[in-house]
């Protein structure tokens, strides 16, 4: 739509005309959408496992306190949709990604000690049965049809 120099910034004229044929739904729909996706993205990457434990914690203690005085406690939370997805995350034991850090982390302190320590060589299905064993710790369920995480690494 906008040229690669201009973006729509300076109004040099060509992409001006191009925006004026885009309708105002067109607009609200794609600002719709993109919040709900940074929101979902914002919860997994912003919040930890034990900020989420403290909160529902702290909800649970206060089960009638207010939006705003939630919000006013815990800055980081901008909607009441957070709860719930706190709640289903704690219940799983963090959210997919942290699992991943956790088992990467396994992964590469015992290649680690390993190769440096115990001076053995280390094949890849060292590597997967790491991945495993630290899965199956963390009760991740790996028996849904394509689950293939040791090969991300």
């Amino acid at each position: 739509m906008f040229s690669a120099v201009c973006r729509g910034r300076w109004g040099c004229g060509q992409c001006e005309n191009e925006y004026d044929g885009m309708t105002d739904e067109e607009e609200t729909d794609d600002e719709i959408h993109d919040y709900s996706e940074n929101e979902y993205s914002d919860i997994e990457n912003r919040f930890t496992l034990e900020e989420m434990e403290n909160i529902i914690e702290w909800i649970d203690q206060h089960p009638n306190a207010r939006f705003a005085t939630i919000s006013h406690r815990f800055m980081k939370i901008k909607s009441m949709n957070y709860i719930p997805r706190f709640r289903k995350y704690i219940e799983n034991n963090g959210t997919r990604l942290e699992k991943l850090k956790q088992i990467k982390e396994f992964m590469l302190s015992e290649f680690y000690l390993k190769r440096t320590i115990e001076k053995e060589a280390v094949h890849d299905a060292d590597l997967e049965l790491y991945a495993i064993h630290k899965a199956k710790e963390l009760n991740w369920d790996c028996r849904k049809r394509g689950c293939r995480f040791p090969t991300y690494f």
